[in-house]
């Protein structure tokens, strides 16, 4: 997870003139977490859980600025960190 949130800090600084998350951002996004969530989980698994991330992520910060606000209590956020739970959990039934 700590990844994930070191990457969207480089992403956020490259293209800090952007009010929201732009395709390629989104892209850069998607493949970091992939690679870091099928160090535990499937293909189809780890997409599902940078989907939950992502959604509430963006929900949370619509503008990358925002996000690279917060970006030190990403890897601690409750709501982003249950996506990993809920995944799992449902993956176990």
């Amino acid at each position: 997870m700590k990844r994930i949130f070191a990457l969207l800090a480089v992403i956020i600084l490259s293209t800090s003139c952007k009010n929201t998350w732009s395709d390629e951002d989104k892209d850069a996004f998607y493949q970091s977490c992939t690679q870091e969530a099928i160090t535990w989980a499937t293909p189809a698994i780890a997409k599902t859980y940078c989907d939950c991330v992502f959604e509430k992520m963006t929900k949370k910060y619509p503008h990358e600025e925002d996000a690279l606000e917060h970006i030190d209590s990403l890897g601690k956020d409750t709501d982003l960190l249950k996506c990993k739970e809920e995944i799992l959990k449902a993956a176990s039934h």
